[in-house]
């Protein structure tokens, strides 16, 4: 409830351009309103939100005095008012952490160490573009090439200061080409520093020097923030769902996978997994590539490619690997097992395609903080001596995958082989990665991300990936008075 005076002293008096309508009168008015609580209430009935509308009676008093006459009017009408919506706010899932290269909250400390006699070929990792999230920091060796190159800049004597490791040119984390960005604890680069040639000892290991100069402290990211929602949500929006739990006719889609080398050497074997084999058969690929003395591989075949569209949701183990097409997101609570590269075809339509892939732990039973059973990505390599036409005598791949998408693995990225040449093994993402807890020493050799926002190629897709829905209001109200009058009489003058 409340009231003011209006000014109407322009109709009364004039101004120095126009003249009063009534020479000799004035002119005075009151507006007051009040809540009608019963009004208000039925209001509410008809499903209007009680915090954003109103309504009740305004009551306009206008008195005019000519001469020695003076009347005053009250008029009555109904007002209703309701807050001006604001921008619609909506959470969708899609790609976890699509504007990161790398996404993590925690890392084992010696995730970016150069071992002391690691002179074979020390553990690289290379994230080029987008930015880099490391929620608890990490202490980065630097080794002697990276200084000397990408990091000179950064460097007060690059040619004098010493880099970590015997050979110099690998190791450690070339984070160069990356924003950093961290919450609890800084992102820090190791390396020996150059004192002068009249201080001893020459060289002192460094403490609490940021990466690069552009490293800066965050506030934590939500989950929503970079699209990662319970298991619960993804269930829900998933419009191809298959969990043996809930029916156990779908166990018959679980299965083993079995590769083996030429001779029979040696064998790879997935258990009890649902196969999204998205390489073909070189029986069928076209003569053209045959002619002479050529090689054709399963490669060559993309009649077979895995198609996914909208979300896939999965509880149990699968295995991925080669062509994939379509828009949309393949969430797994369990494990996913790589067997090689996992490339985007167009789709149907000539458009391009992306997949984001997402492991879940299954905490019904996976309650391990350090070593989870569950939620990981696990590069499993394998030979195939059915790869090619040629494959009893070439019966090798190329074990250093390719994988084109967002990867997400909430129980981080492993290598598993127990091959002796495991140091030979890299893996190329052409995309982003994220993990809770990132092991470096579990992962393959060297490692390189090259950022690419898939999230922009899903957002074209036709499926709906909203999980709620918010209309935000702002705090301006959008005044509607009624046309009838409830009441109108003369009263008496008190203005």
């Amino acid at each position: 409830e409340g009231s003011v005076d209006i000014d109407l002293s322009r109709l009364s008096a004039g101004t120095t351009s126009v003249a009063p309508l009534v020479q000799g009168g004035s002119i005075k008015a009151r507006l007051t309103w009040q809540l009608d609580h019963k009004a208000f209430e039925d209001l509410i009935a008809k499903g209007v939100p009680r915090e954003i509308a109103r309504q009740g009676m305004i009551t306009i008093n206008s008195l005019g005095s000519f001469q020695r006459t003076r009347k005053q009017v009250e008029v009555k009408k109904t007002l209703k008012a309701m807050l001006i919506k604001g921008p619609l706010n909506a959470n969708a899932v899609g790609m976890v952490a699509p504007s990161h290269g790398l996404f993590f909250n925690k890392a084992d400390p010696n995730s970016f160490k150069i071992e002391t006699f690691d002179f074979w070929d020390p553990w690289g990792f290379i994230v080029k573009g987008g930015k880099a999230y490391m929620k608890e920091g990490a202490k980065i060796d630097l080794p002697k090439w990276l200084m000397l190159t990408k990091m000179r800049n950064e460097l007060d004597h690059p040619w004098l200061d010493m880099g970590i490791g015997w050979t110099g040119w690998n190791g450690g984390a070339d984070l160069s080409e990356t924003e950093l960005e961290f919450t609890d604890n800084p992102v820090n680069r190791q390396y020996y520093k150059w004192q002068g040639l009249f201080t001893w000892p020459w060289w002192i290991k460094t403490a609490g020097e940021l990466y690069h100069s552009q490293t800066r402290k965050v506030e934590e990211y939500e989950n929503k923030q970079v699209n990662l929602y319970p298991a619960e949500v993804y269930r829900r929006l998933a419009n191809r769902l298959i969990d043996p739990t809930e029916k156990p006719e779908y166990g018959k889609y679980y299965t083993d996978i079995n590769f083996q080398e030429a001779f029979g050497r040696n064998e790879v074997t997935y258990k009890k997994v649902i196969p999204l084999y998205g390489w073909g058969d070189w029986r069928d690929v076209p003569n053209k590539y045959s002619r002479y003395f050529g090689n054709p591989t399963k490669a060559h075949d993309t009649s077979r490619a895995v198609e996914i569209n909208g979300l896939t949701y999965i509880k149990g183990d699968v295995f991925l690997e080669g062509w994939v097409k379509g828009k949309g997101l393949l969430v797994v609570e369990g494990n996913i097992y790589v067997g090689g590269d996992v490339l985007t075809l167009p789709d149907d339509s000539g458009m391009d395609s992306c997949v984001g892939v997402i492991a879940l732990r299954d905490k019904s039973w996976d309650t391990s903080v350090e070593d989870p059973k569950t939620g990981r990505i696990i590069y499993k390599p394998h030979h195939d001596s059915d790869w090619s036409r040629f494959g009893i005598t070439h019966p090798f791949r190329n074990l250093s995958p390719r994988l084109e998408g967002s990867f997400h693995a909430e129980g981080g990225l492993e290598l598993d082989t127990d091959s002796s040449m495991r140091k030979l093994t890299n893996m190329d993402i052409v995309g982003n990665l994220s993990v809770d807890y990132f092991n470096r020493r579990k992962m393959p050799n060297d490692i390189r991300i090259t950022y690419y926002n898939w999230q922009e190629v899903l957002e074209r897709s036709t499926y709906d990936y909203t999980v709620d829905k918010k209309v935000d209001f702002t705090n301006l109200y959008e005044l509607a008075i009624q046309k009838e009058i409830v009441s109108w009489r003369e009263v008496d003058a008190t203005l």
